[in-house]
């Protein structure tokens, strides 16, 4: 008997600790086998003929977490995030924004309660969470979006902050905002490796409220400190009809010399049973003080079947050309796959 009350004792205190505080393991899984010819201007390693390739993450990154919390009291928690990238062709760690070391995906500490959640270390970007909520084809790799807006000569925006204090207020009435503020804490390096040169700002703010969802966003790069800086500018909408969704945005990004591109994109997905289409449309259109150097387009198409909540089998195609001022193309991206999902 006495030993049965210290047992009953021992569970009574792990349940009570169990409901003050967790930690998760989670993650995705993703694999896909398919086809892929490669030759844009911006791809460093080209792939001229049509090769056959298993690659990771063709819908979804895959990647592995460590994620909890602890209920601190009237509302109050203590939060942590560790994230790693998979490579699961190779079954190595994935290079992620420049980064094949450590918890490369996310690495933060924080605060939550009524006034919102407060983070710190490797966040998100606060641009890249409003770019994510209204980018076509639910935002999955498969999107063309980054790959047409990426092809321009000046790159794409940085997804992740280093060193990095990030905001995310409470609803209100539908409104909310966010703020992440990434510190140079290397002001004496000459280029801005990891972005360990230069500080980088991003904000959001947006309105999200049953089938409509629209915002704005923002966020300034510099590329060397004190020299240049990217500037990013982000309209996006989407809005659920409940038989299909339509998402858009539109987008300015102005670097120095007078080079601004101009870009929108344009999605729909719609519900077929156990299967989800989806379809999706990217531009951009690079300047220089007011002239035309060059232009990018692509569309994509995907078929996601749900084997249950947890698997999923899918089925993408998309195509990206770029084309130089006067029209002549230099270079496309063919890619084909089918592939499985798991998460956990």
């Amino acid at each position: 008997m006495k030993k049965n009350l210290i047992v009953l004792a021992l569970l009574a205190a792990a349940g009570a600790a169990s409901a003050q505080s967790s930690v998760t393991l989670y993650g995705v899984v993703d694999a896909s086998v398919g086809s892929l010819k490669d030759t844009l201007s911006a791809t460093s390693t080209k792939i001229t003929n049509r090769q056959n390739v298993v690659e990771s993450s063709g819908m979804r990154n895959s990647r592995w977490g460590i994620k909890g919390s602890e209920d601190l009291g009237n509302g109050l928690k203590a939060n942590f995030v560790l994230e790693q990238g998979i490579n699961m062709d190779k079954g190595s760690v994935a290079n992620t924004s420049g980064s094949a070391d450590g918890f490369n995906r996310e690495a933060n500490v924080g605060l939550s309660g009524n006034f919102g959640e407060v983070k710190l270390g490797r966040v998100y970007s606060a641009y890249d969470s409003l770019r994510a909520l209204t980018n076509n084809t639910a935002d999955h790799n498969v999107a063309v979006t980054r790959d047409v807006w990426n092809t321009s000569g000046k790159g794409d925006y940085a997804i992740r902050f280093n060193n990095a204090i990030r905001f995310d207020s409470a609803t209100y009435n539908g409104f909310s905002g966010a703020l992440a503020y990434g510190l140079g804490e290397n002001k004496n390096a000459a280029g801005n490796l990891n972005q360990d040169a230069t500080d980088n700002i991003a904000l959001h703010v947006k309105y999200v409220n049953g089938p409509l969802a629209v915002g704005y966003a923002h966020q300034t790069e510099e590329q060397l400190a004190g020299v240049a800086s990217t500037k990013y500018n982000l309209l996006g909408a989407s809005y659920d009809f409940g038989v299909a969704k339509l998402t858009g945005s539109y987008n300015k990004v102005k670097a120095a010399a007078s080079a601004e591109d101009t870009e929108y994109q344009l999605g729909v997905s719609a519900p077929v049973g156990p299967v989800v289409l989806f379809a999706g449309y990217a531009h951009a259109k690079a300047e220089v003080a007011g002239v035309k150097t060059g232009e990018s387009n692509g569309y994509d198409l995907l078929a996601v079947y749900s084997l249950s909540k947890r698997t999923d089998l899918y089925t993408g195609y998309k195509s990206v050309t770029d084309k130089a001022a006067a029209g002549v193309k230099e270079g496309e991206k063919k890619q084909f796959a089918v592939g499985v999902r798991h998460a956990f």
